[in-house]
Formats: structure tokens, sequence, C-alpha cells
């Protein structure tokens, strides 16, 4: 199934959350092959509060709408996070976040 966020999550363990848009297509939007189905991910730096509020957005990507989303997402934040661990507070938290049996959303 792919994996579409539309709201900012934040990551345990960090001072990061992310967010996955789908791409909304407009009839009046010129069109190419091979732009269907892309979606973008950001990752933000949150606020240090109990809400979830967005400080400023660190990096995003825009990839193919595919059966294989979740793998994609967890491999960009997984590499993003290795290369600005100054955000991480507890790596437990964050390696409970990414294991592959914990839910992301709860549902």
């Amino acid at each position: 199934m792919p994996y579409i966020v539309t709201e900012p999550v934040k990551i345990p363990g960090t001072k990061l959350g992310y967010a996955v848009y789908p791409y909304q297509k407009h009839f009046l939007d010129k069109n190419k092959n091979g732009d269907d189905n892309t979606a973008k991910l950001l990752i933000f730096e949150m606020k240090n509060s109990k809400f979830i509020e967005v400080e400023k957005t660190l990096f995003e990507k825009e990839f193919t709408l595919s059966m294989q989303n979740a793998k994609v997402v967890d491999n960009i934040l997984k590499k993003f996070i290795v290369e600005h661990e100054r955000y991480v507070d507890n790596v437990e938290a964050m390696s409970e976040f990414f294991s592959v049996t914990t839910k992301k959303m709860g549902a």
C-alpha cells in the first residue's frame, strides 16, 4: 500500500519531523510523460513543544509513488539522520520508531 502522510509526524528521540505530500494535479499543469504519481518528502526541524510545530524545513525530495514508499521514506530519513546526528537526543526512542514492527501512524 502506498505510504502517504499529509501532516508532520515527530520522530521520537530527535528534534526532527517529516511529512509526505502527494502532488496535486491541476488542469492547467503541463503534463509530461513520467511525471505522474509523484510525492514530496519534507523533513522539518520541530519546535521544542508538546504540540507538533514546525520550526523550519531542512530537506525536501520528490519521489514516485509506488508500493515501496515506506522503505523509500525510511531510507531517506535514516540517511538524513546519520548525516545530521546533532538532531538526535535519544537513540533508543529513535531506534524503536524505525523498528520494522512499529506502526508509524497508530492505525
